[in-house]
């Protein structure tokens, strides 16, 4: 905060010494010559620090920048957590198994811990949303559906935009699996 008001402050007395220049260029100096010189003075001065400015602001939006894709890195490792335990949810759900193996307990504890520093509120909120409904007894049909709706909220987390129409489940389903999800969906 103090560096920033330190900036305003230089700007503004920059500002003030270059309008004073034009004055006393204009009123005071009677030499045509001197008047054109310090114009220019002012001239060289704006550019200056026009340039100044414009490679400060890009400097501020590659730090952004690569925070972001920072931000955008850690997720993505948070995410596979979640991947890997929905998949191993899937494969024992196939097998008629209940219950989730330490392995996918471990993933989804991870991802749990991730989410915690690396998702938004809304994801969060999905996320609790999307466990509630885990633990309910239902089918796997269900699982599949509500697992479709949270993947696709992790895409828009990642900058992703999906339409309504996409099924992103689809693609682990066989054709028979899929034309049976659609009909007990409907």
């Amino acid at each position: 905060m103090k560096k920033h008001l330190l900036q305003y402050l230089w700007m503004v007395i920059l500002f003030i010494f270059l309008i004073g220049l034009i004055i006393w260029g204009i009123w005071f100096i009677e030499i045509e010559e001197n008047q054109i010189s310090i114009f220019g003075i002012v001239a060289v001065i704006m550019a200056a620090f026009t340039s100044v400015l414009t490679v400060t602001i890009n400097n501020k939006k590659a730090k952004q920048r690569e925070y972001e894709l920072h931000v955008l890195k850690e997720k993505q490792k948070v995410f596979e957590h979640f991947y890997n335990s929905f998949f191993d949810m899937l494969k024992e759900a196939k097998k008629g198994k209940k219950g989730a193996s330490t392995k996918t307990i471990n993933d989804m504890m991870q991802f749990k811990k991730g989410l915690m520093n690396w998702g938004s509120e809304k994801l969060i909120k999905k996320y609790i949303d999307y466990d509630n409904k885990l633990t309910q007894p239902n089918s796997n049909f269900t699982m599949l559906i509500d697992g479709n709706n949270f993947l696709k909220e992790i895409r828009k987390e990642m900058g992703f935009d999906d339409s309504n129409s996409l099924n992103l489940i689809d693609i682990i389903l066989t054709s028979e699996a899929r034309e049976e999800l659609r009909q007990n969906y409907d």
